[in-house]
């Protein structure tokens, strides 16, 4: 039987929207959260999508939501858990996907994948949430675009860091760089470097992922230098899909039949 479903997944910082067909992805939408205006703009997002597909609401058999605010998506039909989202995109992106690690603006997941199912699960520590959130916030307060900062893999930090255990204080560190007279290239190469180096304390706190067969999806995904300074730092050879920070949107897609 061929069923259209759609899958919505409600993060931090933005909302991402997959219209899939039969399993086939046909149509993506992508756009801020909001705060009060949340469920308009999923709504709006929504409609985008179908009207990309060419479908009407009343096409689509089942719509599935994740992430922090899927209780926010009102229409959907069911509610995923982050991890089965997630490992559902893994394994659709990569069939012989071992583990997944999503980093988004708010939250790092590390799934392993075993016997067709989820093993284990691993999430950030609480003084460690907004790791993407502080990467966009340095990036906008420093003046640079995501290519840009995408564009740093060989900046020197010239021995410049900050606090790796906590947002707020690496963007206080980060002010006082630049009150110092560091160069912005610098302040953000460290801030890229903390990130990076809390993410993999993430990766190598109780369990391993695969070094060859993980998949890396969320929005941090998108960041060539820190995707490139992780691959080193923790040894794991991470496949990136072309719609990585579509992830989480494709899996709950995909898992709602």
């Amino acid at each position: 039987m061929y069923m259209k479903t759609a899958g919505i997944d409600v993060g931090f910082d933005t909302i991402k929207v997959v219209i899939a067909d039969d399993g086939k992805i046909v149509a993506k939408a992508i756009g801020e959260a909001g705060c009060m205006d949340r469920a308009a703009n999923i709504e709006k997002l929504y409609n985008e999508a179908l009207s990309s597909a060419g479908l009407k609401t009343a096409d689509v058999d089942k719509v599935a939501a994740t992430g922090i605010g899927k209780f926010s998506v009102g229409f959907a039909d069911d509610r995923i858990s982050d991890a089965v989202a997630q490992a559902k995109a893994a394994r659709h992106f990569h069939e012989g996907a071992a583990s997944v690690v999503d980093v988004g603006a708010d939250k790092t997941h590390v799934v392993i994948l075993e016997n067709g199912g989820i093993s284990e699960v691993v999430l950030n520590q609480k003084c460690m949430a907004g790791l993407g959130l502080m990467l966009d916030v340095m990036a906008n307060r420093l003046g640079y675009t995501l290519e840009e900062v995408s564009g740093m893999e060989a900046i020197a930090g010239n021995g410049v860091a900050v606090n790796d255990g906590c947002p707020v204080f690496a963007e206080l560190d980060s002010l006082e760089a630049l009150n110092r007279g560091v160069s912005k290239e610098q302040v953000m190469s460290a801030v890229i470097d903390a990130a990076v180096y809390r993410i993999n304390s993430i990766l190598h706190d109780k369990i391993r992922p695969d070094s060859e067969n993980t998949v890396l999806l969320g929005g941090v995904s998108a960041n060539a230098a820190l995707v490139s300074r992780l691959k080193e730092r923790s040894g794991i050879s991470f496949i990136v899909p072309e719609d990585a920070v579509y992830g989480g949107a494709i899996g709950c897609a995909l898992a709602a039949v």
